[in-house]
């Protein structure tokens, strides 16, 4: 790492001349390195201030820069290095990041533990989509959601998840769920005669988190779930180190950073690759044609980001979600393709035959492509 010099990251942004595009990124790249006028920083230190390296129109009056900046700014910390990314700019109006340096990246982040590879190894599911389901609603017993996990396990579902709204209510307490689940789950697969992953939901405090892991790991789960833009990245890249579970990510509460149309940041980035690099080993998005509004275009953007190789960094599972209807995966497996986990929630509670027949359909339509 310490042969690396500089990281490259790249902004888009509205400007109506030339000459207000170039002040613009280099008000980005000032702000994003030393935050003073330039002027004013000590000749010893100038090689901190970021330099715009690539200014190019891109359409109308919208304008990317390419910033270049000393990894001095950064050394090996990956939380300093979202600061350095967009930390104050962020709050500024119409100013979006749109990439970031790869190469760099992986040298500051190890990326999923498991990965695609590995999700499958566990699996011994190496050549066909993954389906996935999720226990809700919230306010349901332990037990009401273990029999709900019990019968999708007998259907041979490949993950069970809890929902992201399940935390530690009085309705379901964290520890009695995951227990009653995990027994269910295991008892499932007794009939169905395959593997069923299931991974509790430890979104929470930092504290939280790492007991919860702990808590989940000794009572059997084979996963987790976590919501990184609640707790962070950091601490899911905390987890992904220990190498002991793979680990979904849930887009909850991360709409304020991707949705904003010239703002925040472009989603198949922020979902793609920096959940990827932070130790996700299967990222949830919005699904096009569901609740959310994502397009198309932007879910395969996404997938690629998610998949693409990147030396250094295993690659991730993209897992639509968000409204799939269960009588469209044909179409959807023929557009993602295998390398996918399918996510289906209210689709499979409303099969009229109930939520195994409902699971055993789910997996048939992904091993008729095999």
């Amino acid at each position: 790492m310490n042969a690396v010099k500089y990281f490259y990251a790249s902004y888009q942004f509205s400007a109506s001349t030339k000459s207000e595009a170039e002040t613009l990124a280099q008000s980005i790249a000032v702000e994003q390195s030393v935050e003073m006028p330039p002027e004013t920083v000590p000749e010893e230190f100038k090689s901190y201030i970021a330099e715009v390296s690539e200014l190019s129109n891109i359409g109308d009056n919208n304008w990317q820069a390419t910033i270049q900046f000393s990894t001095a700014l950064v050394g090996s910390d990956p939380v300093q290095f979202l600061n350095v990314l967009f930390g104050n700019s962020s709050i500024k109006p119409n100013i979006k990041l749109v990439d970031v340096d790869r190469s760099f990246l992986s040298k500051i982040c190890d990326g999923p533990s498991f990965g695609i590879s590995g999700i499958r190894t566990l699996l011994k599911a190496e050549n066909r989509a993954l389906s996935c389901t999720a226990l809700k609603p919230v306010g349901l017993t332990p037990a009401h959601l273990a029999e709900r996990a019990y019968h999708f396990t007998r259907g041979g579902i490949d993950i069970i998840k809890d929902d992201h709204g399940l935390a530690n209510q009085p309705s379901a307490p964290f520890k009695n769920r995951v227990q009653s689940v995990v027994r269910a789950v295991r008892k499932g697969e007794q009939i169905s005669g395959k593997k069923t992953l299931y991974f509790p939901n430890i979104t929470g405090s930092n504290s939280e988190v790492l007991d919860r892991f702990k808590l989940v790991t000794d009572l059997g789960a084979d996963g987790v779930l976590i919501s990184p833009q609640l707790t962070g990245l950091s601490i899911m890249q905390e987890l992904a180190a220990k190498s002991e579970l793979p680990i979904m990510a849930h887009p909850a509460f991360s709409g304020v950073f991707v949705n904003h149309p010239s703002g925040g940041i472009a989603p198949e980035l922020y979902y793609g690759l920096l959940w990827r690099s932070y130790g996700t080993d299967a990222i949830i998005y919005p699904n096009a044609g569901g609740r959310f509004g994502f397009s198309e275009e932007l879910c395969t953007k996404i997938n690629h980001q998610c998949r693409a190789k990147i030396a250094g960094l295993r690659s991730s599972l993209p897992t639509p979600g968000g409204g799939i209807d269960r009588k469209t995966i044909p179409g959807w497996l023929e557009k993602y393709e295998k390398e996918t986990i399918f996510l289906i929630g209210g689709s499979l509670y409303e099969h009229p035959s109930g939520l195994e027949e409902a699971a055993r359909e789910f997996q048939q339509m992904l091993h008729n492509d095999e």
